[in-house]
């Protein structure tokens, strides 16, 4: 026992000499011994001398992880590759160590990462894969990337760009750091959505060769920033910035180290060509319960505890099809047992479950029973469905008969923003067949009253997912298709006087005799919208036919407004191109909604936006653009937009010439300053006007935009006016 003691104490007096000259890997190397030593010892010991040296052992191996960190931070990127060490031999599955989608084992890693390569975290609860081998449910991620990790180490060189897109929870950035403890390279991880170029360019120069740069929500990124720095920093290798100003400015390029990109998005349709060109494109794929399954089996070894197979998939069936969600069950329904556990034989010791070898040891195993009691306490259904997604569907059902009802109406009804109901709850249930989302709004689907115990209505029955009514009549299916428009010119001023009171026409305005298609050809626009809904508008003109294609309800209603009070002698879509620079981004350029001729001959270019986009402050440069090239040409403009639960319509220049509440302007103003001296973020938020009306009672939201129209030193940055945020320039 003596001899045992003295190699303990050699292997740690041996250990801090080679810490003190920053000797890491034999400074490991004994610490694991001396580790060894302690826990042998503590065997043969009990009471106050076994704790000593199980205390021991747990200070040893705190100090070996801290020579682990050193060891990485301190040592530079090889230039050859490194003999490697064992893998982690942790299984994902609770059996033998997972082999790739192809077949192969993991490759070799080193146990030192080199050149302050990302350190895998050394949590007892972290459940998230390091490596390929253990990375399962996305074998076509895996085999995408596979071979250019491998080509990469083999040259020792940098990896391709990459794009990473799919939707939330998916494991977009544990993908991209696997992807770097593969490579034995630095991870670094940036925030984008608010970044300057600067900040950007301060960013590149700390990069070191073969960085993994990782970005995620990627088409947030600043255009200003992605043109002017990043696109060349990604194609050339080198970044040119001016610095200074005036007579003192000058060019300087910076070369930049081969590195990789990766971006992750969930709205890959809302990047840039530049972009997708850049990088290879991958996808993650929606999880199955089976595979699912399996990574909860994963997750609940790596926690110590054990599981049957019937039992993780009774869990993956109700995590919605998400590893996130299925890894935070994984940790509570664990720690529901450990509790359990402990009541039942009285363990009240602190720290009795202080290490996942302690817990595998006691052979503790989730009960029907612990995870019945956790659904019925978070209100999770055999279905997946929470509280929120009940409340949703039964809004729909019992307070709108079924739909369909529009998004705004629910996210007021149940207290919630727009980007809550879409990303949180629609998105699953459109997914599950129980929701369906037409162009008039939500409606209820069959699937959704079996799910709530609700017997299903008639018109129902035999409904799926995605599709009409069997039993529409052409009038209810003409909601849905192509529809026609007949034009009639009604010779009530009245009526037409209310399209006209939202357009300005300028002094210089003429009228014309050529047609739409002769001043305005058709255009085929170099990129694709993102659009809600697609509606084919047959226009039935004296003369003529004219088939509009509209890509949102509020644009083809409008449409049909202006048609049906005899406004119209004709019109088309986004036929213009007009360039623009904004106060952010520079050579920009978008497409107006409508040209049309008026009943009097006259042009009109017309512009439609949501109620709340009508302040954001790029569509004011884009408005003021359109102001001045109409104005140029002679030709009538308005941004239009429809009111807050009312059937009119309201323009910016409406907006822009009614009385400003000067109050609620010193206010905004007063209310950025006080965040800002708070918190460090001058911002007016929603919130903020919660505040104001509280204090003055109900305040018109108009009397808002109207103050930000007049006011351009005050900035509403944000593009959801539900969670707008007011800045001063």
């Amino acid at each position: 026992m003596n001899e045992m003691e003295m190699m303990l104490t050699t292997f740690v007096s041996q250990a801090k000499d080679a810490i003190k000259n920053e000797q890491y890997d034999v400074a490991s190397e004994r610490l694991v011994n001396a580790q060894k030593c302690a826990l042998l010892l503590a065997k043969k010991f009990e009471g106050s001398a076994r704790e000593k040296y199980l205390a021991s052992a747990k200070s040893l191996k705190a100090l070996y992880e801290q020579v682990l960190a050193k060891s990485a931070s301190v040592k530079n990127t090889p230039t050859a590759p490194t003999a490697p060490t064992a893998a982690p031999s942790a299984p994902v599955t609770g059996g033998a160590p997972q082999k790739d989608s192809a077949g192969s084992s993991a490759p070799a890693r080193a146990s030192g990462n080199e050149g302050g390569a990302y350190v895998p975290p050394k949590r007892n609860d972290a459940l998230s894969p390091l490596y390929l081998s253990d990375y399962i449910g996305q074998p076509g991620a895996v085999m995408a990337v596979r071979d250019l990790i491998t080509a990469a180490r083999l040259k020792n060189a940098a990896m391709p760009h990459l794009i990473v897109y799919g939707s939330h929870g998916l494991g977009k950035t544990t993908f991209a750091k696997i992807i770097a403890n593969e490579m034995r390279a630095k991870f670094t991880e940036i925030n984008v959505s608010k970044i300057n170029p600067a900040e950007m360019i301060a960013i590149l120069k700390k990069l070191q060769p073969k960085e993994i740069l990782f970005i995620d929500e990627i088409h947030t990124l600043p255009l200003l920033v992605a043109e002017s720095i990043l696109y060349s920093a990604m194609q050339d290798g080198r970044i040119t910035y001016t610095v200074g100003k005036g007579q003192f400015a000058k060019t300087e390029t910076l070369e930049l180290p081969p590195f990789t990109l990766i971006g992750a998005t969930t709205e890959i349709g809302k990047l840039a060509k530049p972009f997708t060109q850049r990088a290879i494109q991958v996808r993650l794929e929606e999880y199955t319960d089976e595979v699912l399954s399996g990574i909860i089996s994963g997750s609940f070894y790596k926690l110590g505890v054990k599981i049957t197979p019937e039992r993780a998939l009774v869990i993956a069936k109700r995590c919605r099809n998400n590893p996130r969600v299925a890894n935070s069950m994984v940790k509570r329904i664990s720690d529901k047992a450990l509790v359990r556990y402990a009541k039942i034989n009285n363990l009240e010791t602190f720290g009795a479950f202080d290490s996942v070898d302690a817990i595998r040891k006691l052979g503790i195993e989730v009960s029907d029973q612990v995870i019945a009691e956790f659904f019925k306490e978070n209100g999770i259904d055999e279905h997946g469905l929470e509280n929120g997604d009940r409340e949703l569907l039964r809004m729909i059902i019992h307070r709108y008969h079924g739909g369909p009802v529009g998004i705004d109406t629910l996210a007021r009804a149940m207290n919630e923003s727009n980007n809550v109901l879409a990303q949180k709850y629609e998105a699953y249930l459109i997914k599950k067949g129980m929701l369906r989302v037409d162009r008039d709004g939500r409606v209820a689907m069959a699937a959704a009253y079996e799910a709530l115990g609700l017997p299903v209505p008639p018109e129902k029955r035999g409904e799926q997912a995605g599709e009409k009514e069997p039993a529409a009549t052409e009038e209810k299916k003409s909601k849905y298709d192509k529809r026609t428009v007949i034009v009639s010119h009604v010779a009530e001023e009245l009526k037409c006087k209310k399209v006209e009171d939202l357009i300005v026409y300028p002094s210089n305005v003429r009228t014309v005799s050529e047609s739409l298609d002769e001043l305005f050809p058709d255009v085929e626009k170099p990129y694709e919208a993102e659009t809600r809904h697609l509606c084919e508008l047959e226009l039935d003109f004296d003369t003529h036919k004219r088939i509009l294609i509209c890509d949102s309800f509020l644009e083809s209603r409008f449409a049909t407004m202006m048609a049906s009070v005899g406004f119209l002698h004709d019109i088309k879509a986004q036929t213009l191109e007009i360039p623009y620079i904004s106060q952010e981004l520079a050579n920009r350029r978008y497409f107006p909604d409508f040209v049309v001729k008026d009943n009097k001959d006259r042009i009109a270019v017309i512009e439609m936006k949501n109620f709340d986009m009508l302040s954001y402050h790029l569509n004011i440069d884009k408005y003021e653009h359109l102001m001045r090239y109409c104005e140029q040409k002679g030709y009538g403009y308005a941004e239009v937009a429809k009111e807050y639960d009312a059937d009119t319509y309201v323009s910016v220049e409406m907006l822009k010439s009614a009385p400003v509440d000067r109050e609620l302007e010193q206010f905004i103003i007063e209310r950025i300053e006080k965040n800002g001296n708070e918190t460090g973020e001058g911002m007016f938020r929603e919130k903020d006007f919660a505040d104001y009306v509280a204090a003055h009672g109900k305040t018109d939201r108009k009397k808002l935009y109207t103050v930000l129209l007049n006011n351009r030193a005050l900035k509403n940055v944000d593009r959801i006016g539900n969670d707008m945020k007011i800045v001063m320039n």
